[in-house]
């Protein structure tokens, strides 16, 4: 029977994809749109492939406001291709299960791999450098970020970091009241937390400085059961760091660019 694809616009739909998802970690930001109905919000869109009754590949497809569109499918390697042919791939970033599937994606300009790693009992050490980053710290966060190459901090303006520090949660190593390092708490869905844009100033590298700012971030959000985050594969003292950290490779994922020029 040939695949059928259709949009998810209801809630029984949405229930039965988050059964399916549930206990994959890679595919937290789409169990978090699912169950926040973040796709009843116009900046989020899923699509789902059956075969027969069953339900074989998932995707979300989600709109940043850069006009950047991150991609997250789930599914066999037939489903995944049939539903990446309902949506505009350029300028996107596409995050999908390494599964002998790199195949598909021949025409991207660049396919990198990276790691799923989870902490599944979070736990740390309270540091009295790491603080939250308030917005009075936006010129030293703008500063400190910018510097990130094939990122979106390197074109935003002082006000969008301003803003991003007023409703993101942000945390710092400060080093001689200094800000040195930073890390994002991603989002939250039920007591599964995210981790990202980890970065550290390029000339404070090598000391120590994340191991101790993801450790207090642990320790913070001790009561929750798993962190999660999200490594390029070729990054290995950052995987190094993490692993020292009580983090395990749960997966191998492709992160596939369409013309963003974006990097994991």
């Amino acid at each position: 029977m040939a695949l059928e694809v259709k949009k998810l616009e209801g809630w029984f739909e949405k229930q039965k994809l988050m059964k399916i998802l549930k206990n994959d970690y890679d595919n937290f930001y789409m169990l978090f749109d699912l169950d926040n109905f973040n796709f009843l919000l116009g900046n989020s869109s899923f699509l789902y492939a059956k075969d027969g009754g069953e339900i074989t590949g998932i995707l979300l497809n989600y709109y940043h406001s850069t006009g950047i569109k991150d991609i997250w499918l789930y599914g066999d390697n037939e489903s995944t291709e049939s539903l990446l042919t309902y949506v505009d791939k350029s300028t996107s970033v596409i995050h999908v299960r390494n599964n002998e599937n790199v195949h598909i994606f021949n025409d991207a300009p660049n396919v990198y791999r990276e790691y799923c790693m989870v902490n599944e009992r979070p736990s740390g050490k309270h540091d009295e450098n790491v603080r939250l980053l308030t917005q009075d710290k936006y010129t030293q966060y703008a500063k400190m970020i910018s510097q990130w190459d094939n990122t979106r901090f390197k074109t935003m303006e002082l006000d969008e970091f301003r803003n991003l520090l007023n409703y993101s949660t942000i945390f710092g190593y400060f080093a001689d009241g200094n800000l040195v390092s930073a890390a994002t708490l991603g989002a939250i869905w039920k007591d599964w937390f995210v981790i990202s844009s980890v970065f550290t100033d390029p000339a404070s590298r090598n000391r120590g400085y994340v191991q101790k700012l993801i450790s207090s971030m642990l320790d913070h959000y001790s009561k929750l059961d798993k962190a999660i985050l999200f490594v390029n594969k070729e990054n290995a003292p950052a995987v190094k760091a993490y692993s020292n950290l009580g983090f395990k490779i749960y997966s191998e994922d492709l992160w596939v660019d369409y013309g963003t020029g974006l990097v994991p």
